[in-house]
């Protein structure tokens, strides 16, 4: 059997005999997708106000599990460069992983089309660019960051291959201390910066990884993997906390001045300090995981990237939700539970799919194959 296209980015992830995938980096990949529909549950269904706006305990909660899964994203990445130092670059999974971003953004609208939820032919240009063109016009910020990260992958590769210790920490912090330090510092909107939604962030999230790979945690030297992984749980809830507390300080600031309401918005960016500090301890928590080899978690794994190109399609982003009447769940004592709820009919209705997606790549590959 085939792998799949998340694993064709991200390479093999092995166990210590180098054949078979580590669970605990499968289970990072489960609970970063399940984060991410969270994120999206929030903020595209549920609209929540900003705390600046709305301080009020129900809201503040909501940011508080914002704060709690935006790291995900940056995690979900991590493990690309954790890999880095045995992945191989081949064109044949660049156009794997493409034709499957491809699948999605143009087949969803053509069904919802087939079906009258969507007007493709009325649709502005804009949109019809993302939808076949969905790499260049971003449809997926995600994936199109993604595959351009995986493109010059080898050149990364080489470079962590070929830089010393010193060196690769050296190049490591210049480069955050430009696009994550100096950002989580200034008050003001910088021009460049998108916030970590593109590949320059990637770039040095997978850097991240390989030196993590290559020289492991830092402050963990003496710690067994047991109590590395607490560590990271420690880390991760803390500075989750803290991302939350600086953006609800500076909420009163905004609330008395109107100034600074950047700042406060900038607090839940993938490249801002306390988020990446998190997604660190995130990650510390999965790569030291001792569960062994679950083959139910790898083949759920192996459809995450998949649930993300479903549900975060442009037609489906915003349909999704009111399908599952979340405007009816806004505001009552019971809307977490339906959150979670929601993000498990996603998670499973989006994996259903790309097992039936994955099985026609397949059938396609072997029938090229055969002929040839």
């Amino acid at each position: 059997m085939e792998r799949t296209d998340i694993d064709m980015i991200e390479s093999s992830i092995q166990t210590g005999q180098k054949n078979k995938r580590q669970s605990g980096f499968e289970l990072l990949r489960i609970i970063s997708m399940l984060m991410i529909i969270a994120m999206h549950y929030m903020t595209k269904g549920m609209k929540i106000e900003k705390l600046s706006i709305d301080c009020s305990m129900t809201n503040v909660i909501y940011w508080i599990i914002y704060a709690l899964c935006v790291s995900s994203v940056n995690a979900y990445v991590f493990i690309s460069g954790y890999f880095a130092t045995d992945s191989k670059w081949n064109l044949k999974k660049l156009i794997r992983l493409w034709a499957q971003v491809l699948s999605y953004s143009i087949l969803v609208p053509l069904v919802m089309s087939a079906f009258g939820a969507f007007d493709l032919k009325g649709a502005p240009l804009s949109v019809k660019q993302q939808i076949f063109l969905p790499v260049t016009y971003e449809h997926y910020w995600f994936a199109t960051a993604y595959i351009m990260l995986y493109l010059i992958s080898y050149v990364l590769n080489v470079a962590i291959s070929k830089l010393d210790k010193k060196s690769y920490k050296t190049v490591l912090l210049a480069m955050l201390a430009v696009f994550c330090g100096f950002k989580s510092i200034d008050p003001y909107l910088i021009p460049w910066d998108k916030y970590g939604n593109d590949m320059i962030w990637f770039i040095i999230l997978y850097l991240i990884g390989g030196y993590i790979r290559t020289y492991g945690l830092p402050f963990t030297d003496n710690k067994t993997k047991k109590e590395t992984a607490r560590f990271g749980l420690v880390t991760y809830a803390a500075f989750s906390l803290i991302t939350f507390l600086i953006a609800y300080a500076f909420s009163f600031i905004v609330r008395s001045t109107g100034k600074l309401e950047y700042y406060m918005d900038m607090t839940y960016c993938y490249n801002y300090v306390t988020v990446l500090i998190a997604s660190i301890g995130l990650f510390a928590v999965f790569a030291n995981m001792d569960i062994g080899h679950r083959p139910w978690i790898n083949k759920i794994a192996k459809y995450t990237f998949g649930v993300y190109l479903l549900h975060d399609n442009i037609v489906l982003r915003e349909k999704w939700q009111h399908l599952l009447l979340i405007d009816a769940a806004q505001g009552k004592w019971w809307q977490i539970l339906h959150m979670l709820i929601c993000i498990i009919i996603v998670f499973s209705v989006g994996c259903v799919i790309d097992l039936v997606r994955d099985g026609v790549f397949n059938a396609f590959a072997k029938t090229g194959r055969n002929r040839q």
